[in-house]
């Protein structure tokens, strides 16, 4: 094909394509909670209409902002959700081709049950931060059709540790307390603080960046409905909370006891991991006894999997942990699950946040997936930031995080610490993770046969392994990266975009 003519082809196309681009229209808004006008994070938004083959989603970033875009012309209904709020629907929106709807709506929270409502326009809120029903950015908004996969995706309630936290979001919110260690002088930044901290200033602070999109970027969650793959370079500290509900594993376990394959949206590793007892095996350090462990991944070449679980001694009203990687150690880590741990902070007060206690005897696991580059004493550091009963100042426990707890093989780990691989696994399987798309069921069924004693034996463990088989019977999906990313190929640091 000659070269003018082939200029000129492409002209015509993109003329002919204009018009029908043009047409598409969007929704947008903000959404915020009735009681005190605060932004709320995480709300799903799920945009429905004729027009639609698929359900569209948005969710709110954390000013509350969200906007789903290029939608055909017709009426719709947009559906707020958010754990621990009353849901809200708005119908009979009508969308001109081109047109640009905002709602802006009010969330009443479940305990003080209200009418939520839409209001348009929204009040702007001076609470010495700036205007939260701006603009949204497209670059924070997050935009994705629901496929039967995809979770909703929220900013966490971010504890207060140092050095600053993050969540596995699409964003990151880093909460900087002022009141974590004592200074030399008011002015005086804290002694962890870093060097390009500057100072804090009476009050929390809050900040927030968008997720990167380069060739070093994490996948993004709504290709695969899990948490990314975060680099080093990019973020090297990783949080994950104490107060984990297990009824997620309760109703999937009804499920497939009554012959039914779970919604892939209705399974949470953290919920499948936290409901086994590890037993009370460990290192004591102050009211913590906490293990590590970690071994090659059955299923993620060059990677390891790594169990941390701290079981409270006494009881404590507040409990906060945060991993640091090392750079020098460790190249890319994943947390298993926590895809939508927590909600945000109602309020923004530090005596209003929400607590997350440990009683005597509790105990939390999470699971990370580590890619090791090159020798190292330890691969990370874990701090536990804590408040003790009738305590009133914070305190901290840190535990290096050696590279001699990295076995060489699933064998030779601990077998709490293969159960736990196993029902994060399980929980990864059901979700239909790219990451687990190479570890068929009957080899996590052989992984639960070997978790050895005291285990093996156990009650809840052997139904564990029933489960694990009768999802292998009732597993009839095809496996969806296939097209993308043939398993023969398959890219073991980055997932596929799904796409739509």
């Amino acid at each position: 094909m000659k070269p003018a003519f082939f200029k000129a082809l492409c002209g015509v196309l993109l003329l002919l394509a204009a018009p029908a681009l043009a047409q598409n229209g969007t929704f947008l808004g903000a959404v915020v909670a009735r009681a005190d006008l605060r932004p709320l994070a995480g709300v799903r938004v799920t945009a429905t209409s004729p027009a639609l083959k698929t359900e569209q989603m948005a969710v709110t970033d954390a000013q509350g902002n969200y906007r789903i875009p290029q939608l055909p012309p017709g009426t719709y209904a947009l559906r707020f959700e958010k754990e621990s709020f009353l849901p809200f629907t708005k119908t009979d929106l009508r969308l001109k081709a081109g047109g640009i709807v905002r709602v802006n709506v009010e969330l009443t929270s479940a305990a003080n049950p209200g009418e939520p409502r839409a209001v348009n326009p929204f009040p702007t809120v001076d609470k010495g931060m700036p205007p939260i029903f701006q603009e949204p950015s497209p670059s924070i908004a997050v935009e994705r059709p629901v496929n039967g996969q995809d979770p909703a995706r929220t900013f966490q309630s971010v504890a207060p540790l140092a050095p600053p936290l993050h969540t596995e979001a699409e964003g990151i919110a880093r909460y900087l307390p002022t009141y974590l260690a004592p200074r030399e002088s008011p002015g005086d930044p804290p002694a962890w603080a870093l060097k390009q901290l500057t100072p804090l200033t009476e009050g929390a602070q809050y900040f927030y960046r968008d997720s990167d999109d380069s060739s070093r970027s994490h996948s993004k969650p709504g290709s695969n409905g899990v948490n990314p793959t975060i680099d080093t370079e990019e973020d090297r500290f990783s949080v994950f909370f104490v107060g984990v509900d297990t009824t997620p594993y309760a109703v999937a376990r009804d499920y497939l006891q009554r012959d039914v394959l779970p919604d892939e949206r209705t399974v949470w590793a953290e919920s499948f991991i936290n409901s086994f007892d590890y037993g009370d095996s460990g290192d004591v350090h102050g009211p913590f006894v906490i293990e590590a462990e970690g071994f090659p991944s059955p299923s993620r070449k060059g990677y390891h999997v790594v169990r941390i679980t701290l079981r409270a001694r006494e009881a404590l009203p507040d409990v906060d942990v945060q991993v640091e990687f090392d750079r020098a150690a460790v190249a890319r880590y994943r947390l298993v699950g926590y895809e939508r741990a927590m909600p945000a902070p109602e309020s923004l007060d530090e005596d209003d946040e929400p607590k997350t206690p440990l009683a005597p005897g509790q105990a939390v696991t999470a699971i990370y997936e580590v890619k090791v580059h090159g020798p190292a004493i330890a691969f990370g550091m874990l701090r536990i930031h804590y408040d003790v009963a009738g305590g009133t100042s914070w305190r901290r426990v840190q535990k290096l995080l050696p590279s001699s707890v990295l076995r060489t093989s699933y064998a030779r780990a601990a077998p709490a610490t293969r159960l736990a691989y196993v029902a994060a696994a399980f929980a990864e399987k059901l979700r239909g993770s790219y990451w687990t798309r190479t570890l068929d069921w009957a080899r996590l069924a052989a992984l639960c046969d070997d978790v050895g004693e005291p285990f093996h034996g156990r009650p809840d463990v052997v139904e564990l392994g029933a489960l694990i088989r009768k999802a292998q019977g009732l597993d009839k999906r095809k496996d969806k990266y296939e097209a993308t990313s043939p398993a023969s190929a398959m890219d073991y640091d980055r997932a596929p975009e799904l796409g739509n």
